[in-house]
């Protein structure tokens, strides 16, 4: 039997009916699109993992994407979630605003370019920072012809110099520099830049606002890496700038063009981990103390870098600055200052995780010169001291007494 053309044409729907009683498969689509109106506050934030958002006309839209009023139309331009961890970083960091990256180097790379590059202005960078920082900074005066210098932050003089002879825009330092530990004086520092007209921004990744609340000592800008202890748990990562709310749009401008924008359940699982950040610190803090003392003893050990310990070069700054607290990270040097030496002691590790991260519950081992601090030149990475038996620990929040059985065992077959 042959079909006619007319047959093969699909019937058009009846939409009076769709409009009385929408067919099954409309409402499976669009069935459960918003939660049930009800008493009671969730004690969690709701994990809004939405791309898109509706609204109830075009005006609206255009006034939300115009930032006329609050609101959220697309993923990456923002989300309930992430905004809610935004606000909580804001008031935790004693700031006016807080925008989240999908990591610290994002945040990083958006704050430097924004703040200085964009400016045609130099950036002054804190000489022993973190190696991939450093790196990126490197990249950049090589590939975008940007003017960036290197100084040693507690060289007050150097850093003056610096910032004159650079007329540079922006002063980037670590409260708590990593791997060698060194401690940033942020209030003087602060005074030192605005002196030059230049902004002051600190990586206190390390630190956390437990230790330190660098806008409170002048800090115009604040990084963290969420990464590490405001998550805590090795299980999501992030990164923000805090500051002001002109920053604060800069920095939403990058995330949204740079697609860096921190996605929702990053943001969820960051906001669990955020919770528990003050006892977590203390224990780090008390285990880190303890590890670090029992180090400097060890007749293995050639040196130990930690701000709790008297011989620490910035100790009574360390003190003063951290409100008697020196952080979870505890670096130093075998005897044996070679890779050979350094090699079997982290392969001889049970209960530390060999892990390119530290923040984490957990004690975890990181060796600088094959990984954070790769990129530098092997010259200039003992310059600063990283040299071949320099390990980096992350000291977690087990019993303390097993994290030192885990390292002297290891000792022992070096």
């Amino acid at each position: 039997m042959l079909l006619s053309r007319a047959s093969l044409i699909p019937t058009r729907p009846n939409l009076s009916a769709m409009n009385d009683e929408p067919r099954i498969g409309t409402r499976l689509v669009r069935a459960a699109r918003r939660l049930p109106a009800g008493a009671g506050d969730p004690v969690v934030p709701a994990l809004v993992q939405s791309v898109a958002f509706d609204h109830a006309s075009a005006a609206e839209q255009d006034a939300v994407f115009g930032n006329e009023r609050p609101g959220y139309v697309y993923g990456r331009y923002g989300t309930p979630t992430t905004a809610a961890l935004e606000e909580g970083l804001a008031e935790l960091e004693g700031a006016e605003a807080a925008v989240c990256f999908v990591s610290g180097m994002s945040a990083v790379h958006a704050l430097v370019t924004a703040c200085a590059l964009a400016q045609r202005r130099a950036v002054v960078v804190q000489e022993d920072c973190y190696g991939q920082v450093r790196a990126l900074l490197e990249r950049l005066a090589r590939e975008a012809d940007a003017a960036v210098r290197f100084v040693d932050p507690n060289d007050h003089a150097a850093v003056d110099r610096a910032l004159a002879e650079t007329n540079a825009a922006l002063l980037h330092v670590e409260a708590i520099a990593n791997p060698l530990l060194r401690v940033a004086d942020v209030a003087r520092l602060a005074e030192i830049a605005h002196a030059r007209g230049a902004s002051l921004a600190v990586d206190a990744s390390f630190a956390t606002p437990v230790l330190v609340r660098p806008a409170a000592l002048g800090a115009d800008m604040v990084v963290q890496s969420l990464t590490k202890y405001i998550n805590g748990h090795g299980d999501a990562m992030g990164g923000a700038v805090a500051g002001s709310k002109g920053l604060a749009a800069a920095m939403r401008d990058r995330a949204i063009l740079d697609g860096a924008y921190l996605p929702p359940h990053e943001a969820w699982q960051i906001i669990r981990g955020m919770r528990t950040l003050a006892l977590r610190m203390e224990r780090h803090c008390a285990n880190a103390l303890a590890v670090a003392t029992h180090l400097a003893a060890h007749p293995k050990i050639g040196r130990v870098h930690y701000p709790g310990l008297p011989d620490h070069p910035q100790h009574e700054l360390a003190k003063r600055q951290f409100d008697g607290r020196f952080g979870g990270v505890v670096s130093f040097v075998m005897r044996k200052d070679d890779r050979e030496s350094a090699f079997r002691f982290l392969d001889a590790l049970e209960l530390a995780a060999s892990a390119t991260t530290m923040g984490d519950l957990f004690t975890e081992v990181l060796y600088p010169a094959i990984s954070s601090h790769r990129r530098i030149a092997p010259d200039e990475r003992r310059r600063l001291g990283i040299t071949d038996g320099f390990v980096r620990l992350n000291v977690g929040i087990e019993d303390v007494a097993d994290i030192i059985a885990d390292l002297d065992r290891a000792l022992d077959r070096v």
